[in-house]
């Protein structure tokens, strides 16, 4: 009986250290001027290797017609590494050329908070055509799930 309750016991604390060793964090934040951005990093023993779901919605753009609307990625872009300075960037372009992302950021305060810009441009249909966001700087905390 002994035997069982110490190997139960070994199991769990196995379990529990692989958990650790490998985890994501959520962050959530805002776009200046306005919207919204998520994103996971993926955690490997205590260090921070990867940005993954990279969304934000709502950011204005401004498109060669005159007319203003919204920048959505509902799609993520691929999952960018970070760096030893704690760094990620990433540029991205649809698989048609025609819109174009450009993330930087830095996880900061022992990754619990993140800040940035990005830019998204191109043309996102009918009359929405050569837009842009210009460069915004974005913020970020880690959160709940």
């Amino acid at each position: 009986m002994k035997r069982i309750l110490i190997c139960a016991v070994l199991i769990v604390a196995l379990a529990l250290s692989a958990v650790a060793v490998a985890a994501v964090r959520h962050y959530h934040g805002t776009v200046d001027p306005g919207g919204t951005l998520r994103f996971v990093t993926k955690v490997r023993h205590g260090k921070t290797i990867k940005v993954r779901r990279f969304v934000f919605k709502h950011v204005p753009m401004q498109c060669d017609n005159g007319a203003s609307t919204v920048g959505n990625v509902g799609t993520p872009p691929p999952a960018m590494r970070v760096n030893a300075q704690h760094r990620f960037h990433g540029n991205f372009t649809s698989a048609a050329g025609r819109k174009h992302l450009h993330i930087d950021g830095k996880l900061k305060h022992h990754a619990r908070k993140a800040k940035g810009t990005l830019r998204v441009r191109g043309d996102f249909g009918g009359s929405a055509t050569s837009c842009d966001t210009g460069k915004d700087d974005w913020r970020a905390h880690r959160g709940g799930g």
